[in-house]
Protein backbone atom coordinates (compact mmCIF):
# COMPACT_ATOMS: atom_id res chain seq x y z
CA UNK A 1 0.00 0.00 0.00
CA UNK A 2 1.28 3.26 -0.57
CA UNK A 3 2.91 5.17 2.21
CA UNK A 4 0.98 8.04 2.96
CA UNK A 5 2.84 11.18 4.56
CA UNK A 6 -0.77 13.10 5.68
CA UNK A 7 -1.98 12.09 8.37
CA UNK A 8 -4.97 13.33 8.26
CA UNK A 9 -7.17 10.49 6.66
CA UNK A 10 -10.88 10.89 5.93
CA UNK A 11 -13.17 8.04 7.37
CA UNK A 12 -16.51 7.41 5.57
CA UNK A 13 -18.08 8.03 8.89
CA UNK A 14 -17.23 11.80 8.77
CA UNK A 15 -20.04 12.59 6.22
CA UNK A 16 -22.94 11.12 8.01
CA UNK A 17 -24.75 14.49 8.84
CA UNK A 18 -26.36 16.50 11.72
CA UNK A 19 -26.47 19.75 11.99
CA UNK A 20 -27.53 21.77 9.39
CA UNK A 21 -27.43 25.78 8.62
CA UNK A 22 -29.15 26.67 5.68
CA UNK A 23 -26.68 29.85 4.72
CA UNK A 24 -28.18 32.88 2.94
CA UNK A 25 -25.11 34.88 3.04
CA UNK A 26 -21.24 33.36 2.65
CA UNK A 27 -18.59 35.69 4.33
CA UNK A 28 -15.12 34.80 3.09
CA UNK A 29 -11.98 35.04 5.45
CA UNK A 30 -8.38 34.97 4.75
CA UNK A 31 -6.96 32.81 7.69
CA UNK A 32 -3.26 33.91 8.00
CA UNK A 33 -1.89 32.12 10.90
CA UNK A 34 1.63 30.91 11.72
CA UNK A 35 2.85 27.03 13.52
CA UNK A 36 6.35 27.99 14.46
CA UNK A 37 6.87 30.85 17.51
CA UNK A 38 10.21 30.96 16.37
CA UNK A 39 9.56 31.03 12.76
CA UNK A 40 8.09 34.46 11.01
CA UNK A 41 8.93 33.73 7.83
CA UNK A 42 6.95 30.77 7.96
CA UNK A 43 3.35 31.85 7.47
CA UNK A 44 0.08 29.98 5.84
CA UNK A 45 -2.87 31.31 4.68
CA UNK A 46 -6.00 29.10 4.26
CA UNK A 47 -9.76 30.93 2.73
CA UNK A 48 -11.78 30.49 5.32
CA UNK A 49 -16.25 30.91 5.12
CA UNK A 50 -18.89 31.94 7.83
CA UNK A 51 -21.88 30.28 6.34
CA UNK A 52 -24.92 32.36 8.11
CA UNK A 53 -28.52 32.48 7.73
CA UNK A 54 -29.00 35.24 9.96
CA UNK A 55 -29.69 33.52 13.00
CA UNK A 56 -26.61 30.84 13.19
CA UNK A 57 -23.85 29.71 11.49
CA UNK A 58 -21.13 27.72 10.30
CA UNK A 59 -17.26 28.62 9.84
CA UNK A 60 -14.68 25.92 7.79
CA UNK A 61 -12.13 25.90 5.64
CA UNK A 62 -13.75 26.57 2.08
CA UNK A 63 -11.30 24.06 0.47
CA UNK A 64 -12.74 21.51 3.34
CA UNK A 65 -16.22 22.92 2.44
CA UNK A 66 -15.54 21.79 -1.30
CA UNK A 67 -14.36 18.62 -0.72
CA UNK A 68 -16.73 17.26 2.20
CA UNK A 69 -19.68 18.59 -0.86
CA UNK A 70 -17.67 16.05 -3.39
CA UNK A 71 -17.20 13.40 -0.99
CA UNK A 72 -20.96 13.28 0.13
CA UNK A 73 -22.15 13.71 -3.09
CA UNK A 74 -20.11 10.54 -4.30
CA UNK A 75 -21.53 8.26 -1.17
CA UNK A 76 -24.87 9.59 -1.73
CA UNK A 77 -24.52 8.55 -5.40
CA UNK A 78 -23.31 5.05 -3.99
CA UNK A 79 -19.28 5.35 -5.07
CA UNK A 80 -17.27 5.18 -2.10
CA UNK A 81 -14.10 4.86 -4.06
CA UNK A 82 -12.30 8.48 -4.23
CA UNK A 83 -8.89 9.69 -4.79
CA UNK A 84 -8.17 11.96 -1.81
CA UNK A 85 -5.31 12.86 -3.32
CA UNK A 86 -6.75 14.68 -6.46
CA UNK A 87 -9.56 17.05 -3.99
CA UNK A 88 -9.28 20.11 -2.75
CA UNK A 89 -6.70 19.86 0.22
CA UNK A 90 -6.89 21.68 3.51
CA UNK A 91 -4.51 22.88 5.80
CA UNK A 92 -7.24 24.16 8.97
CA UNK A 93 -9.80 21.02 9.93
CA UNK A 94 -11.57 23.12 12.84
CA UNK A 95 -14.99 24.02 12.69
CA UNK A 96 -17.26 26.49 14.57
CA UNK A 97 -20.94 25.96 15.16
CA UNK A 98 -22.27 29.31 16.60
CA UNK A 99 -26.21 28.38 17.71
CA UNK A 100 -29.51 30.34 17.62
CA UNK A 101 -28.99 30.20 21.38
CA UNK A 102 -25.55 32.05 21.44
CA UNK A 103 -23.43 28.98 22.13
CA UNK A 104 -19.97 27.80 20.14
CA UNK A 105 -19.15 24.33 19.72
CA UNK A 106 -15.52 24.04 18.16
CA UNK A 107 -14.68 20.78 16.35
CA UNK A 108 -11.71 19.11 15.12
CA UNK A 109 -9.36 16.65 14.56
CA UNK A 110 -6.32 14.95 15.44
CA UNK A 111 -5.61 12.48 12.48
CA UNK A 112 -8.71 10.65 11.75
CA UNK A 113 -11.03 11.44 14.39
CA UNK A 114 -13.10 14.68 15.24
CA UNK A 115 -13.95 15.94 18.63
CA UNK A 116 -16.43 18.24 19.76
CA UNK A 117 -16.62 20.74 22.54
CA UNK A 118 -18.29 23.80 24.04
CA UNK A 119 -16.54 27.12 23.80
CA UNK A 120 -16.36 29.96 26.45
CA UNK A 121 -18.00 32.89 25.46
CA UNK A 122 -15.75 35.77 24.76
CA UNK A 123 -16.15 38.99 26.56
CA UNK A 124 -15.35 42.14 24.29
CA UNK A 125 -14.25 45.46 25.41
CA UNK A 126 -15.79 47.80 23.01
CA UNK A 127 -13.49 51.24 22.25
CA UNK A 128 -13.75 54.38 20.67
CA UNK A 129 -11.47 54.68 18.04
CA UNK A 130 -12.73 53.59 14.61
CA UNK A 131 -11.89 53.42 11.08
CA UNK A 132 -12.62 52.15 7.76
CA UNK A 133 -11.64 49.07 6.37
CA UNK A 134 -12.29 48.67 2.34
CA UNK A 135 -16.02 49.52 2.25
CA UNK A 136 -16.87 49.18 5.70
CA UNK A 137 -17.19 51.74 8.80
CA UNK A 138 -15.66 49.99 11.48
CA UNK A 139 -14.97 50.07 15.12
CA UNK A 140 -12.63 48.49 17.71
CA UNK A 141 -12.63 45.98 20.60
CA UNK A 142 -10.55 43.91 22.23
CA UNK A 143 -10.49 40.42 24.07
CA UNK A 144 -8.54 38.10 25.77
CA UNK A 145 -8.30 34.20 24.30
CA UNK A 146 -6.19 31.98 25.45
CA UNK A 147 -3.85 34.71 27.16
CA UNK A 148 -3.67 36.23 24.12
CA UNK A 149 -5.18 39.70 22.75
CA UNK A 150 -6.92 40.05 19.95
CA UNK A 151 -7.43 43.56 18.29
CA UNK A 152 -10.86 42.74 16.28
CA UNK A 153 -13.04 45.72 13.76
CA UNK A 154 -16.46 45.20 13.37
CA UNK A 155 -19.22 47.15 11.69
CA UNK A 156 -22.21 48.00 11.71
CA UNK A 157 -23.31 48.16 8.08
CA UNK A 158 -23.68 44.05 8.62
CA UNK A 159 -25.74 43.49 11.70
CA UNK A 160 -24.15 40.40 13.18
CA UNK A 161 -23.05 39.57 15.85
CA UNK A 162 -21.00 36.73 14.35
CA UNK A 163 -17.38 36.97 13.12
CA UNK A 164 -14.72 33.94 12.45
CA UNK A 165 -13.66 31.54 14.40
CA UNK A 166 -14.75 32.15 17.94
CA UNK A 167 -14.82 36.05 17.93
CA UNK A 168 -19.18 36.43 18.42
CA UNK A 169 -20.90 38.53 20.14
CA UNK A 170 -19.67 42.12 18.48
CA UNK A 171 -22.84 44.50 17.83
CA UNK A 172 -21.84 44.39 13.89
CA UNK A 173 -19.92 41.40 11.43
CA UNK A 174 -16.28 41.33 12.51
CA UNK A 175 -14.46 42.70 9.67
CA UNK A 176 -10.97 41.93 11.07
CA UNK A 177 -9.25 40.19 13.63
CA UNK A 178 -5.51 39.68 14.71
CA UNK A 179 -3.01 39.03 18.44
CA UNK A 180 -0.40 41.47 19.22
CA UNK A 181 2.37 38.95 17.68
CA UNK A 182 0.05 38.46 14.29
CA UNK A 183 0.32 34.79 14.59
CA UNK A 184 -3.31 34.81 13.69
CA UNK A 185 -4.75 37.02 11.49
CA UNK A 186 -8.33 37.00 9.95
CA UNK A 187 -9.18 39.52 7.42
CA UNK A 188 -12.96 39.71 5.63
CA UNK A 189 -12.12 39.30 2.00
CA UNK A 190 -15.52 38.89 0.13
CA UNK A 191 -19.44 39.13 1.10
CA UNK A 192 -22.05 36.46 -1.44
CA UNK A 193 -25.48 36.31 -1.23
CA UNK A 194 -25.59 32.51 -2.12
CA UNK A 195 -27.99 29.81 -0.67
CA UNK A 196 -26.49 26.42 0.53
CA UNK A 197 -26.75 23.88 2.65
CA UNK A 198 -23.40 23.17 5.38
CA UNK A 199 -23.99 20.55 8.05
CA UNK A 200 -21.61 19.54 10.98
CA UNK A 201 -20.29 16.19 10.92
CA UNK A 202 -22.88 13.94 13.36
CA UNK A 203 -19.98 11.17 14.74
CA UNK A 204 -17.93 13.49 16.72
CA UNK A 205 -16.32 12.44 20.04
CA UNK A 206 -18.09 14.72 22.71
CA UNK A 207 -15.53 16.10 25.33
CA UNK A 208 -14.12 18.81 27.03
CA UNK A 209 -11.85 21.54 25.86
CA UNK A 210 -9.49 20.19 28.44
CA UNK A 211 -9.53 16.53 27.18
CA UNK A 212 -8.90 17.34 23.58
CA UNK A 213 -5.59 19.79 24.19
CA UNK A 214 -4.24 16.98 26.19
CA UNK A 215 -5.19 14.51 23.28
CA UNK A 216 -3.73 17.00 21.01
CA UNK A 217 -0.59 17.44 22.99
CA UNK A 218 -0.09 13.27 23.28
CA UNK A 219 -0.31 12.92 19.61
CA UNK A 220 2.73 15.87 19.07
CA UNK A 221 4.62 14.39 21.97
CA UNK A 222 4.80 11.06 19.73
CA UNK A 223 3.20 12.24 16.32
CA UNK A 224 4.21 8.51 14.27
CA UNK A 225 3.12 6.76 16.93
CA UNK A 226 -0.10 8.06 18.09
CA UNK A 227 -1.41 8.28 14.23
CA UNK A 228 0.00 4.50 14.14
CA UNK A 229 -2.24 3.68 17.09
CA UNK A 230 -5.48 5.56 15.54
CA UNK A 231 -5.51 4.34 12.57
CA UNK A 232 -4.10 0.76 13.10
CA UNK A 233 -2.65 -1.29 11.09
CA UNK A 234 -4.33 -0.91 7.90
CA UNK A 235 -2.53 2.20 6.84
CA UNK A 236 1.08 2.04 6.07
CA UNK A 237 2.43 5.12 7.04
CA UNK A 238 5.62 7.05 6.18
CA UNK A 239 9.17 6.68 8.06
CA UNK A 240 8.26 7.51 11.51
CA UNK A 241 11.48 9.96 11.55
CA UNK A 242 9.65 12.12 8.57
CA UNK A 243 6.05 12.28 10.19
CA UNK A 244 7.78 13.36 13.44
CA UNK A 245 10.17 15.84 11.49
CA UNK A 246 6.88 17.16 10.01
CA UNK A 247 5.11 17.97 13.49
CA UNK A 248 7.91 18.57 15.56
CA UNK A 249 8.14 22.59 15.09
CA UNK A 250 4.16 23.06 15.77
CA UNK A 251 3.51 25.19 18.97
CA UNK A 252 1.08 27.37 18.07
CA UNK A 253 -2.51 26.91 18.10
CA UNK A 254 -4.93 29.44 18.60
CA UNK A 255 -7.94 27.07 19.58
Amino acid sequence: MKKLLLLFIISITTFIQAQEVKSSTVFYYKYTFMRDSLDKDRKFEETMVLLSDGKESIYKSFSKMRRDSIVQSNFDKGNYTINFASMPQARVNHEVFYSIDKKIKVLDKIVNKFYGYPAETIHWAIENEKKKIGEFNCQKAVCMLENRKFTAWFTSDIPSHDGPFRFKGLPGLIVEVYDLNHYFTFSLVGVKKQSLNITLPKNFIETTKANFIKERNDFYADPAGKAKMYMGNSVQLADPKVINEKFKKDNLFID
